[in-house]
């Protein structure tokens, strides 16, 4: 289980879905409960996404 603590101490430079998955949960080969936890964090404010870029940081 990904926690949001978790996810905000990783990202300490915008990094891309895939590379955050290997960080934090390198044994689950599916990305979906991360991409969903990082659109609930995006709705909150607590990170943002460069769509020119792909990566997700801190907001």
């Amino acid at each position: 289980m990904i926690r949001e603590e978790d996810v905000l101490a990783t990202l300490d430079k915008p990094q891309a879905v895939y590379a955050l998955q290997q960080r934090l949960d390198p044994s689950n080969k599916s990305t979906d409960a991360l991409q969903e936890l990082l659109m609930r964090m995006r709705s909150a404010g607590t990170v943002a996404f460069d769509i020119k870029t792909g990566k997700w940081r801190k907001a």
